[in-house]
């Protein structure tokens, strides 16, 4: 039934083998405009924000609606082409950026706070892109790369998606 509904939406199946649906699907409330070139820049939360965000992405994008976000680990080596079969994209950076401000004050988004890293799609018109947000033994990290379908992420990483079912 699962598939049938996931068919419904235009959604592959899931993709059972490489991942696994963490039991964690956390809401994120309306965000407003984006200033691009203003995300990610808390000194006391990133310790480093890829300049990609500013190169890659236009000045400033539109508020985005309220949406459910949900965490899958990648149980093996998995491709973005493969993550992007099962999952959907944000479309405003400052939906992530209020996930990982809410996992920084404690909250249960899924998160991994380690040096694993937290794979996100964003979609800006026709664009797509990675964004990875990562602790290292420096602090928090962000970086926004063109989505590579043949990029290869490592398994133990979390994958968060919009348009996906719980299991």
């Amino acid at each position: 039934k699962r598939d049938e509904f996931r068919n419904v939406l235009g959604l592959a199946p899931l993709q059972q083998s490489s991942l696994r649906h963490l039991g964690i699907t956390v809401n994120i409330p309306l965000q407003p405009e984006c200033v691009v070139a203003q995300c990610f820049t808390s000194k006391s939360v990133f310790v480093y924000r890829d300049i990609d965000f500013d190169n890659l992405l236009p000045e400033t994008l539109p508020a985005s609606a309220e949406t459910k976000v949900s965490c899958y680990e990648l149980t093996e080596v998995t491709t973005e082409a493969d993550l992007a079969k099962v999952g959907g994209k944000l479309t405003n950076p400052l939906q992530i950026e209020n996930l990982i401000l809410r996992t920084e004050k404690g909250e249960n988004t899924g998160l991994r706070t380690d040096e694993y890293a937290n794979i996100f799609f964003l979609q800006v018109g026709a664009s797509v892109f990675t964004v990875v947000a990562y602790r290292d033994s420096d602090g928090l990290s962000v970086s926004c790369r063109r989505f590579y379908a043949g990029g290869e992420w490592r398994a133990g990483d979390r994958f968060f998606s919009p348009a996906t079912l719980t299991p």
